[in-house]
């Protein structure tokens, strides 16, 4: 069986819209370069797309139209390697999931241990943003809840009310440990995110004094949450 015949019944057996790149095909050193040209000669046959550097989907088409992936296979390479988490999906759809829009969009952020230039990918623009804090399993969700208070102005079709209100909702759910966890995370945020949290944290009957400690008496923080969603936002600067 020649390269090409070994590469299409790879290739086969990956589900359509599933991406895949080189190494996934497990071919010989010797044989990588005739198996570039037989993907290129795929993708100009239109069997297969090409989404990034190295990277491929075999197109599914239904009565809608084909079929793209989903936004968690399109970045699973820049979120995954090894088995390990090196970066997760924030910003819109991270926000989505959270209950605080139903906006959709084609600018995706990632958040990661280092910077990376912006890329494109099968029209999604995906722009990186450092978090430094561990990036887990455990703390990704975590991390979002806090990407959600620093963004809590800019999220789309939500108001600061809205989303403070939202939020509770989850942070009462919180057991001590989270919580922990939660203000430990926050320490690496903007002064005005750990504010919003203290506020949260402290209506929610959670000791947020850690948090106090470390915010600048004298510092005011312009967030537009009213008195009704907050009532004890003067406590913490913010107006």
């Amino acid at each position: 069986m020649n390269t090409t015949q070994t590469i299409f019944q790879r290739i086969n057996a990956i589900p359509a819209g599933v991406i895949f790149g080189y190494s996934d095909l497990n071919l010989p050193a010797v044989n990588q370069l005739a198996g570039a040209k037989a993907l290129s000669r795929m993708v100009a046959d239109n069997r297969l797309r090409r989404v990034g550097k190295g990277r491929f989907y075999k197109p599914a088409t239904t009565r809608l139209g084909e079929m793209y992936p989903g936004i968690d296979e399109m970045t699973k390479d820049l979120v995954i390697k090894d088995g390990k988490y090196i970066g997760y999906i924030t910003g819109v759809p991270a926000f989505s999931q959270l209950g605080l829009t139903t906006q959709i969009s084609s600018k995706l952020i990632i958040g990661c241990k280092f910077y990376r230039r912006p890329i494109i990918r099968a029209g999604y623009e995906i722009s990186f943003t450092r978090q430094e804090n561990e990036i887990s399993a455990q703390s990704i969700p975590l991390l979002r809840f806090l990407d959600a208070l620093r963004s809590i102005k800019k999220i789309p079709a939500c108001t600061p009310d809205i989303a403070v209100k939202t939020l509770l909702k989850e942070l009462v759910s919180f057991s001590s440990e989270v919580v922990n966890a939660l203000i430990g995370y926050s320490k690496s945020y903007p002064a005005s995110t750990r504010a919003i949290l203290g506020a949260m944290l402290e209506i929610s009957k959670f000791n947020a004094e850690d948090i106090k400690e470390n915010l600048n008496p004298l510092t005011k923080y312009r967030i537009g949450i009213s008195s009704s969603v907050l009532p004890n936002k003067s406590n913490w600067n913010i107006v």
